[in-house]
């Protein structure tokens, strides 16, 4: 491509860009009520030079699992492909394992990624190798099998051994097949770094915008989501800047120097620091929490700030989850030590042989609830029928929901699952009414939003009283020192609610002001839900297990 040509592209390219953004910065002026989906450009834009810090660390994050993913393929794929070049017989078995695992979603892998690894690093590198292995396996293959085979022979004629062949001609031969992969493998490595950190990461680009999505902060979403799209280019630029001092004559010299300042700028990136040893007497405990951090996690968060739970000599280690029907996996495999779950569910597990035991209690009353919008012309449960009810696989099982309905005889339009994006389906009117939300947070956040809603706790519709949040995992020795330290942290809240939510709120610096503000007035709801002893009756775990009987 000459020089004349390439100004040409990116002029073209520059300016589709620059249209693609006017247009998008119109809509959202023009159409205000998409701005609930879709923020305008400029206010993207203001939001990422505001939390420039916040983007940057979580940009820096992805940006090694990418590279990490891109040399653990890369390492993989070089052999592979050459093994395929060197025997048919090999070809014919691993070529279909190739498409067999390109087939498969890393979205579905991910999490056994962490059930395999647990919450580290290489648990996410996994399937972003994965995702690009494919491409460059195959890129490489056919770099190889591309080389004349009169020069071949020329080497074989003149003694050249293997080595000195695939280093001198095939290797040469094969770097336009080869750059082709790795402008492919460029695009792929986000989307695979953001399956991983879906599954099993705690920062990140893809937590940055899962977070921010849910909380429907979608100026972080999309500033998150253009971060992502910049180190992509910035990747695919540097691998198409490679090729063309490559195609000016430069070749294995410049490549050379170009692979090993790639590989010690990965490596640069993979290092971590040692973790400190910590005192013998203290029990590490890593606490799998039941959602995204929010407001019923603030006594958590002030257990350790005021390190009342390393005053019982407990080392809490909390760990997020954007999915909550991967717990229990994570449990029973001990990935995790506890886990903040919902008791119906853990009754359900354990009738399949989870044997969990309940170590502690958070919020002993039902928060489970339907809530719809306060304007429609809903009195009693009986109203529901007619309309459209969402609900969220992970706020309760389905069958419990029908079971509901069908005692209250409500007959709805429609049952529509939503998965979890309940508050934006409410809040554009696709569905009339919302089951698997909390009505002391969710409520709060549509509040914030600007709609103002009512609920039915699934107390009146019949559901027998229960925990709602309690503590799960294996036998332990610490469950006495752990119930301890969280009474004493509910107490701690409960005297000093305000420096409570400044604590949690200071560990959390990627939630915005918008969604503290409603987070607070959720934290002052649920402070009089927060258990008062660390133990749930038998009398009532007995009713709720006669009542899930079918």
């Amino acid at each position: 491509m000459d020089e004349s040509h390439l100004r040409k592209t990116i002029f073209i390219t520059a300016t589709f860009f620059i249209l693609l953004c006017c247009f998008w910065e119109l809509t959202s002026q023009y159409f205000v009520q998409y701005r609930f989906i879709l923020p305008p450009l400029s206010v993207v834009l203001q939001t990422m030079w505001q939390h420039s810090d916040l983007f940057l660390i979580n940009t820096k994050v992805t940006l090694r699992e990418m590279a990490g993913g891109f040399l653990l393929a890369l390492v993989v794929a070089f052999p592979l492909a050459w093994t395929m070049y060197l025997s048919r017989f090999a070809k014919s078995i691993l070529h279909p394992l190739f498409v067999i695992f390109q087939s498969i979603p890393m979205f579905t892998l991910a999490p056994i990624m962490v059930l395999w690894f647990g919450w580290s690093y290489i648990a996410i590198v996994v399937p972003t190798a994965l995702m690009i292995f494919l491409p460059l396996t195959m890129n490489i293959y056919q770099g190889l099998i591309s080389t004349p085979k009169y020069l071949l022979e020329y080497f074989r004629i003149n003694q050249a051994t293997q080595w000195q062949t695939f280093f001198k001609l095939q290797l040469p031969w094969s770097l336009p097949h080869i750059f082709a992969g790795f402008r492919i493998s460029a695009a792929f490595a986000g989307i695979g770094a953001i399956a991983g950190e879906w599954a099993g990461a705690q920062t990140g680009l893809g937590i940055l915008m899962l977070k921010s999505r849910r909380a429907t902060d979608l100026e972080i979403t999309f500033g998150a989501l253009l971060c992502l799209v910049m180190i992509s280019m910035g990747l695919y630029g540097v691998i198409a800047y490679a090729e063309s001092r490559y195609k000016k004559h430069l070749p294995m010299k410049f490549f050379s120097a170009f692979s090993v300042f790639s590989l010690i700028c990965m490596v640069t990136f993979i290092s971590t620091p040692i973790k400190s040893i910590h005192d013998i007497k203290t029990q590490n405990v890593r606490l799998l929490l039941d959602w995204l951090p929010n407001s019923n996690h603030v006594p958590l968060y002030l257990g350790i700030e005021k390190k009342i739970f390393a005053k019982h000599y407990l080392n809490l280690e909390i760990i997020e989850i954007g999915d909550p029907s991967d717990t229990i996996p994570y449990i029973t495999s001990e990935k995790v030590d506890l886990a903040l779950f919902y008791m119906p569910d853990v009754i359900k597990a354990n009738r399949k042989g989870a044997d969990l035991h309940i170590h502690g209690v958070l919020m002993a009353q039902p928060l489970n609830s339907f809530i719809f919008r306060a304007d429609k012309a809903i009195h009693t449960p009986k109203d529901l029928s007619g309309l459209v009810i969402g609900y969220s696989i992970a706020g309760g099982d389905p069958l419990t929901l029908i079971r509901l309905l069908k005692e209250n005889q409500i007959h709805p339009k429609e049952l529509r699952n939503v998965n979890f994006d309940l508050v934006t389906l409410l809040g554009t009117d696709q569905v009339d009414v919302i089951y698997g939300a909390f009505w002391n947070i969710e409520s709060e956040h549509l509040r914030s939003l600007g709609i103002h809603t009512r609920h039915f706790d699934v107390s009146e519709l019949g559901h027998p009283p229960y925990s709602e949040l309690v503590f799960v995992g294996k036998k332990n020795a610490f469950q006495e020192r752990f119930q301890s330290a969280l009474q004493e942290s509910i107490a701690y809240c409960k005297a000093h609610p305000e420096e409570a939510f400044a604590l949690y709120a200071n560990c959390h610096n990627d939630k915005s002001a918008k969604t503290l503000q409603w987070e607070k007035e959720a934290w002052l709801k649920t402070l009089p839900l927060l258990a008062d002893e660390q133990k749930v009756s038998q009398k009532e775990e007995d009713l709720l297990i006669r009542w899930l009987d079918p």
